[in-house]
């Protein structure tokens, strides 16, 4: 994401967890609204929310396409394995796949369901709006069973493997949605 300094101040001055993210066409600071266990949701001004799963993109509210809800699972010699495994905590290559459910602007429920392998490459400088931190640069192409792609960008630590930033479009089709930690809250 691009660097904006009015972001950077307003992060600055709110003591607590905060977003800079672009949802679509929605776009500015976000403050945690709430958390529970590796859930929290990040309210916006004009109304939509954003739901992390560890960080990660789990569901949206309120936007004119809405993200229902993500599953992710490990994919290991071709079989499925259903489970809490998210992409970013996992050493790599990692190869896993993701079901999504979303609303699209007509109001029809969809479901999407792909496959990836997420490569890291070497710790980078990133700057974010609070500072700046030398993070992985994981990038994965989600092959679509339609035959569409997608694609996902995580940068995150190389220890903790806490995400700081995420760019990804979340189904083919989709606005492509952005977020860097300001102000982080584990």
């Amino acid at each position: 994401m691009p660097a904006n300094d009015r972001v950077d101040e307003r992060a600055a001055s709110i003591p607590h967890a905060t977003l800079s993210a672009r949802l679509g066409d929605v776009q500015g600071l976000l403050v945690m609204g709430a958390q529970a266990g590796s859930i929290s949701y990040w309210p916006s001004r004009s109304g939509g929310v954003l739901e992390l799963h560890d960080g990660g993109l789990h569901a949206t509210a309120g936007l004119p396409e809405d993200l229902l809800g993500t599953r992710y699972s490990a994919a290991r010699h071709g079989q499925t394995q259903y489970g809490s495994s998210r992409p970013w905590r996992q050493d790599t290559p990692y190869s896993y796949s993701l079901v999504r459910h979303w609303r699209d602007r007509e109001a029809q429920l969809r479901q999407g369901e792909a496959r990836a392998e997420m490569r890291c490459n070497a710790t980078d400088t990133v700057d974010l709006p609070l500072g700046s931190r030398s993070l992985e640069r994981c990038e994965a192409t989600l092959a679509w069973a339609n035959g569409e792609t997608t694609r996902s960008i995580f940068w995150r630590d190389p220890v903790s493997r806490h995400l700081w930033a995420v760019r990804e479009t979340p189904w083919p089709g989709a606005p492509t949605m952005q977020w860097q930690v300001a102000r982080h809250w584990w």
